[in-house]
């Protein structure tokens, strides 16, 4: 099994509240994006490595260039397998930067999901692939003359949080966590400790023990 395919394994006992626990408890702070930022799909579980997108506003009052499309679809094109897309958007909420078309070149090339900092369309025919997708919500308009590529495969900013190339992501239900590429070992260590007790907290409690009695052996997650 690959480095990436292992980690991705081990992610999928988890969730994202026990990588961010697990975070703090190594000193690693601002791992969370906005809560704003959330499944716009049925399937509202991501894990993989970030491909980074920076988007900008179009020039005003110039034709659009349709090489800026040839561009964007680099994003995924140019994918590896494992990764997951992460765009920047620029604060635009006028237009969707994330579809239908791209779900289906992303999905063909082993992408496993879409983060954007801004909005998003097609979301049905999305679901009937069934890529995750996460957004700021939904809009049904066009990125032509609104937004150019700024950078792809860059660092840039999402959800309040700075993604690097091969950063883990991971987002379900609760939102998402970008864990820096270097402390992914430290992270996912950290987080299955995190697991073992909540699973401990729950057989427990299951039994009918006093809750504030399990606190003094092993304090609530």
């Amino acid at each position: 099994m690959s480095k990436r395919a292992s980690i991705i394994d081990r992610c999928k006992k988890m969730y994202v509240a026990a990588l961010s626990d697990g975070s703090d408890e190594i000193g690693l702070r601002n791992v969370c994006m906005d809560s704003r930022i959330a499944p716009v799909t049925k399937n509202r579980t991501v894990i993989g490595f970030a491909r980074p997108a920076k988007l900008v506003q179009s020039a005003v009052r110039i034709p659009y260039n349709e090489t800026q499309l040839e561009a964007f679809m680099k994003i995924a094109t140019e994918a590896k397998k494992d990764d997951v897309v992460v765009i920047q958007m620029a604060g635009a909420t006028d237009c969707s930067g994330w579809g239908q078309i791209m779900t289906k070149i992303s999905a063909s090339r082993g992408l496993r999901g879409a983060v954007l900092d801004g909005t998003v369309r097609d979301v049905d025919e999305t679901d009937k692939i069934g890529f995750p997708v996460f957004a700021r919500g939904r809009h049904p308009g066009t990125i032509r003359a609104r937004l150019d590529i700024e950078s792809i495969g860059e660092p840039t900013v999402c959800g309040g949080v700075t993604v690097h190339p091969g950063d883990l992501l991971f987002g379900d239900g609760d939102g998402i966590v970008v864990i820096p590429e270097s402390r992914i070992e430290e992270v996912l260590t950290a987080a299955e400790r995190v697991v073992a007790t909540d699973k401990w907290w729950g057989s427990m409690l299951d039994q009918g023990k006093d809750p504030q009695e399990l606190h003094k052996q092993k304090p609530i997650p």
